[in-house]
């Protein structure tokens, strides 16, 4: 009969067990023998699902740096929010100020010049065009102002040259990165970025400061 180790419970097959059964233990060991293996990385891990506890070692440390990082949340990691990125279906993200909750691309697009103000509850929606605004003829707009066409074309528009709008409303670019000439102004039309909250993100701390 087949006993465990202490510390891993790793099977120690006896030899009354049948082959298959002490193959099937083997295998249990190997991936108990990989789980509590040490990870190294870079920086902060951006991808994958963590246990409380785990710890990912820094694979260069230097002076002034830390050892590695512990994870104190258990939960998805990912990558920072980023203006003006390109995301596609299925990216995921958190906040740049930690929220404890991670979020997906439910809509191929770019993101907006402004951090969106993400939701907090299960499945919450919302579309990346934070300080967004309705399109204004004879209006001062200012670089990287942000608006919508009076009919909604799904996508934002960025000022990329300042100056007073035109008196009727431009013929929008549907064009990702195409340019609208607007009386003074120009604006760069993007496909909206739309996203889900998804659950808890895993928070990682660093520790262990090398003097």
């Amino acid at each position: 009969m087949s006993t465990s180790t202490e510390k891993l419970q790793l099977v120690l097959p006896a030899l009354s067990d049948e082959i298959q059964q002490t193959i099937q233990d083997l295998a249990s060991n190997f991936q108990k023998l990989d789980n509590s293996s040490d990870t190294t990385e870079t920086q902060i891990p951006t991808t994958r699902y963590w246990k409380v506890n785990k710890k990912v070692w820094n694979s260069n440390p230097q002076s002034g740096q830390y050892v590695g990082w512990v994870n104190v949340r258990e939960g998805q990691a990912c990558p920072k929010w980023n203006p003006l990125f390109q995301y596609n279906m299925g990216d995921k993200i958190v906040p740049i100020n930690d929220n404890g909750h991670y979020y997906e691309c439910v809509q191929t697009g770019r993101s907006g010049p402004n951090e969106p103000s993400f939701p907090t509850t299960a499945g919450g929606a919302i579309n990346d065009t934070q300080g967004a605004t309705k399109w204004t003829p004879t209006h001062s707009y200012k670089l990287n102002e942000v608006v919508f066409p009076s009919v909604d074309n799904n996508r934002f528009y960025i000022c990329t040259v300042s100056g007073v709008s035109g008196a009727t409303e431009p013929v929008w670019s549907t064009v990702d990165g195409g340019t609208v000439s607007d009386g003074m102004v120009v604006w760069t039309g993007y496909r909206i970025v739309k996203w889900i909250e998804k659950g808890t993100s895993a928070l990682f701390r660093p520790f262990g400061k090398i003097e």
